[in-house]
């Protein structure tokens, strides 16, 4: 079993989880990591990229076997690889009370891909992809 830190489509309930996620998780638990959050042009999941606001998330405990899966899907391919979509990086991840509670991988967006250049839209101004998916969907 592992930890990661979650704070898009792979969140309980969200489209990614119900695909990857659903019968693999042993636990969850509502936490923040530092960055800002982004929509992405003609996407519907979100950019998480280097800043300071608390971006709302989930730690959840999951199998080992959906790992890969996970990494495939937010195209992680190797560390530090500029044809990554998203670089997985290990952040400080925070309760509510700003306490740093874990230390875990995290998808961040990779802004050193050439491909990806460009591709960011707005700020997620409430810093949570669902209440941000919500208005989204209107």
């Amino acid at each position: 079993m592992k930890k990661i830190f979650v704070y898009g489509t792979l969140l309980e309930g969200c489209r990614n989880y119900n695909i990857y996620l659903k019968h693999h998780v042993r636990s969850i638990q509502k936490a923040y990591v530092k960055g800002l959050l982004y929509s992405i042009k003609n996407c519907d999941y979100p950019a998480l990229i280097e800043g300071n606001r608390y971006i709302c998330g989930e730690i959840m405990a999951v199998d080992d076997s959906v790992i890969p899966l996970l990494d495939d899907l937010e195209g992680f391919y190797k560390d530090n690889s500029f044809e990554n979509e998203y670089n997985k990086e290990y952040r400080f991840i925070y309760d509510q009370y700003g306490k740093c509670i874990a230390h875990l991988p995290v998808y961040f967006y990779n802004l050193t891909n050439p491909k990806l250049k460009d591709t960011l839209d707005q700020l997620i101004e409430e810093n949570d992809y669902r209440i941000w998916l919500k208005q989204y969907k209107r």
